[in-house]
């Protein structure tokens, strides 16, 4: 409990969660009890990135505001999002939801979202460099888990993404940013 009376969170640093070969470090013996709990009670976990990998995501956050912030004001009808769901998996790039005054835009590596007006549309700068970055940081606490269960192997590596990606192969993962 924090001094305030509210729950915490448990907080972990990435790197303490990287395993290395032969016996686990100390640090990484207090973290995984302290992300499996967390996870345990309440779903969910802070987990401290290294400050050159923040700078990246600072950066490609930034990248994502500029991106929004250089679209038309009021998007054409072909990138309204109609939420159709049997198009879940296919869904990749920019779309706006005029009613709730939202921008969105979907990263799905493998899958080039084409633009009506200009032909192909490009991601945000710094959007394939995150999705990258927190693909390697859940593996790490994927196999963190792995470890905490007391498993050999990791079975989560069977839902995950191929890296790299296979030629025309599109990833089951999407990074969602909204703006």
């Amino acid at each position: 409990m924090a001094g305030n009376g509210l729950p915490s969170l448990g907080r972990v640093k990435l790197t303490d969660l990287v395993p290395s070969e032969g016996i686990p470090s100390d640090s990484y013996k207090l973290s995984v009890p302290t992300l499996s709990q967390s996870f345990a009670q309440y779903s969910a976990a802070i987990i401290q990135f290294p400050a050159s990998d923040g700078a990246l995501l600072r950066s490609g956050l930034d990248s994502a505001r500029l991106y929004f912030q250089q679209k038309a004001a009021y998007p054409p009808e072909e990138l309204i999002h109609t939420n159709d769901s049997c198009e879940w998996c296919k869904t990749s790039g920019y779309y706006a939801d005029p009613q709730l005054w939202q921008e969105m835009y979907d990263y799905r590596p493998g899958l080039t979202p084409t633009d009506p007006i200009n032909g192909m549309e490009f991601p945000p700068g710094g959007l394939p460099d995150i999705f990258g970055l927190l693909g390697k940081a859940a593996r790490d606490v994927l196999d963190a888990i792995s470890y905490y269960l007391n498993l050999r192997s990791s079975p989560f590596t069977e839902i995950l993404d191929n890296v790299p990606l296979r030629s025309r192969e599109i990833s089951s993962s999407v990074l969602f940013i909204v703006f």
